[in-house]
């Protein structure tokens, strides 16, 4: 059974007078001097009160703090009686036990024949939530005002510069350091002007460098050199770091830049060094060698078992001799980027082959896998040289690894070649500086001889083909050691 109702009839079903007594804001009525002359229940809880000890007894003004009183008069009279309304004025209600709660007033006016004001009716929202939120608001942002003035202290005190940009990579804060090196002043900035301060030859790199890192979101690591007086550049390393927030996202980067001008020069005086030392000692060394393969075929006619032992350990420290200085001369001409390729095609497999032929096989079985038809396009004797470092690491970083096992693959248009033994295996940290120039992996004391250059050769030999290398490891996992390199079409 249903129940037709119009539009003259509905109205009986809306309690006007419910609605208005148990509104969620406070509603009062009064005269213009302030006499109170309706209230609702809501207000009447808020202040405590009975209805009977307020209308046509108290006036609004004997509800509101003694400063709210002033404002009263000075401010809410004037505007409504000239505006007829009032919208969100800020007053603190004092109930009957004392208790003080902030809130907002909008009013509007009723007036009578004569255009005058009859009475004023007036909607109170209780604001105790957001006065707390505004304060805890003010109390964050006093803190992070101290915050940011106290990393500006200490970032002031730092002898190197330090920089903070927003997410999309605009640089909004530096420290004093920079303005003292590039001798300008605090808010003047042009980041144009800034770009002509790197020295030409990697001004290109720190950009595509700069968008790469604030585009993907990765750590940004860049050596250039920086004018800071005229004419006078030093060099310097610029480290950037993004940094989210508890929900993974990108806001910020902070970054610094550190001036290594002695550092690098430094290093390029032992490279100096090592480079006029290695010449030097080439030609006695080669002297010695030839003596020596002199000496080992005389051993026939030598009866004494001790001289002939003595010979072929000084053939084998000859030979250690004549590696190492090898290894000297090309970190040498990479780091002064001489090293040439003398390039033809060949199949991968076989050189792999040749350079494993003089392994011992008593100690170590090398297990060849993968495609042998595959072909490259590059420098025969310096992939060679790649893998056989590859191949004499596993020897010695993994002894008890009897079988070496060398995959070749293809990957698009690649070819990786893998070399996997089963050792100790090589911790991330250590990893993140295997192809560096003369780092040595320190395996729980073990002996190993070598200067450190084998990978960092290696490394450089495979950049020069344009191709990729690295590693993959976990300890106690052994270790991967791959290079990539162009796929000849046939």
């Amino acid at each position: 059974m249903s129940t037709a109702y119009n539009r003259e009839n509905i109205g009986s079903l809306i309690d006007i007078e419910a609605l208005y007594q148990y509104a969620p804001c406070g509603y009062v009525s009064f005269f213009p001097d302030g006499t109170i002359i309706k209230v609702n229940q809501t207000l009447l809880e808020w202040l405590g009160e009975q209805e009977e000890d307020l209308l046509f007894k108290k006036k609004f003004s004997d509800l509101i703090s003694k400063g709210g009183n002033m404002h009263f008069e000075m401010f809410f009279r004037p505007m409504i009686n000239v505006y007829g309304k009032v919208k969100e004025l800020s007053y603190e209600l004092i109930g009957k036990e004392g208790k003080i709660f902030p809130i907002l007033l909008s009013a509007t006016t009723i007036r009578d024949n004569e255009n005058r004001i009859a009475a004023i009716n007036a909607a109170l929202y209780e604001i105790t939530d957001r006065k707390q939120f505004e304060k805890e608001l003010v109390t964050a942002k006093k803190q992070a005002d101290l915050e940011r003035r106290r990393f500006a202290f200490l970032a002031d005190l730092i002898p190197e510069i330090i920089w903070k940009a927003d997410a999309d990579g605009r640089i909004d804060y530096l420290n004093e350091r920079f303005f003292q090196y590039f001798n300008i002043e605090r808010r003047i900035v042009h980041p144009p002007r800034l770009l002509l301060r790197i020295h030409p030859e990697e001004r290109r790199l720190f950009i595509d460098q700069w968008h790469n890192s604030f585009n993907k979101g990765t750590e940004l690591n860049v050596t250039l050199r920086l004018e800071g007086e005229p004419g006078s550049h030093k060099w310097h390393l610029i480290k950037g770091a993004p940094h989210k927030d508890e929900y993974g996202k990108l806001n910020k980067w902070f970054g610094s830049c550190f001036n290594i001008d002695e550092h690098v020069k430094a290093l390029q005086k032992k490279d100096d060094f090592i480079s006029i030392a290695s010449h030097e000692l080439k030609t006695p060394v080669t002297s010695l060698k030839a003596s020596l393969q002199l000496l080992d075929r005389l051993k026939p006619e030598i009866q004494s078992k001790k001289v002939i032992s003595l010979i072929d350990q000084a053939s084998r420290t000859a030979g250690k001799v004549t590696t190492l200085i090898s290894d000297l001369l090309d970190a040498s001409q990479m780091s002064n980027g001489q090293l040439h390729l003398n390039k033809t095609d060949f199949y991968i497999f076989e050189t792999i082959e040749d350079s494993c032929s003089l392994l011992n096989e008593d100690l170590h079985k090398i297990v060849f896998e993968g495609d042998v038809s595959l072909k490259t396009y590059a420098d025969q004797d310096r992939i060679s040289q790649v893998i056989t470092n590859f191949v004499n690491n596993a020897v010695k970083y993994a002894p008890k690894s009897k079988n070496i096992r060398i995959l070749v693959e293809q990957l698009e248009k690649c070819i990786k070649v893998t070399v996997i033994d089963n050792g100790l295996g090589i911790s991330k940290e250590k990893q993140r500086h295997l192809f560096d120039r003369y780092y040595r992996v320190d395996n729980s004391g073990a002996q190993v001889s070598g200067l450190g250059l084998g990978l960092y050769i290696s490394a450089e030999i495979i950049k020069k083909h344009n191709g990729t290398i690295g590693v993959d490891s976990s300890p106690g996992k052994g270790a991967s050691f791959w290079f990539m390199l162009p796929r000849l079409e046939e």
